[in-house]
């Protein structure tokens, strides 16, 4: 009885805790809303839809896997940048795109927010976990009629429990 009293206690204080502590995701993606996870599965959010349009050149890595038309070299290509890339889409001249590349885990973070088990009343175990948010990139590269390349980024963001 003493173990549930506690942890009843710690899943308030927590819960309190990720109300009022600010979140340390990554700037470049929108964070899925606060929830339970323990008994749901994992979602993705695409948060291409807030795209600038702007001409980013590809690398010769990347330019070399898209015309091959390898998603997976395509990928690891992407994961040579060494960082997340905002999303961003190319200008409309730019018609002739090739396939999405493979998608890269380009950031990992444990946030201050805690997954729940629901019903609460049927939790039985360890306190809440820790959220944690995984943050993906995906690239294609565009073409205009003059062959000029243009290279356009999506992110995708999802969670996890326990990190």
């Amino acid at each position: 009885m003493l173990i549930r009293a506690r942890i009843a206690v710690i899943a308030a204080v927590c819960g309190v805790c990720a109300c009022t502590t600010p979140s340390h995701d990554p700037p470049a993606s929108r964070t899925p809303e606060p929830g339970p996870v323990w008994d749901q599965p994992e979602t993705a959010e695409v948060t291409s839809e807030i795209a600038a349009r702007v001409v980013l050149p590809p690398t010769a890595e990347m330019l070399k896997a898209a015309l091959a038309n390898d998603p997976d070299a395509m990928r690891d290509a992407a994961a040579l940048t060494g960082t997340c890339q905002a999303a961003s889409t190319c200008p409309a001249q730019f018609g002739s795109c090739s396939n999405w590349s493979t998608q890269s885990l380009c950031n990992e973070t444990c946030g201050a927010s805690f997954c729940f088990c629901r019903p609460v009343r049927l939790c039985e175990g360890d306190p809440p976990e820790p959220r944690g948010v995984q943050t993906f990139n995906s690239f294609r590269v565009c073409f205009d009629p003059a062959h000029n390349a243009c290279t356009e980024w999506t992110n995708t963001t999802t969670s996890f429990c326990g990190c």
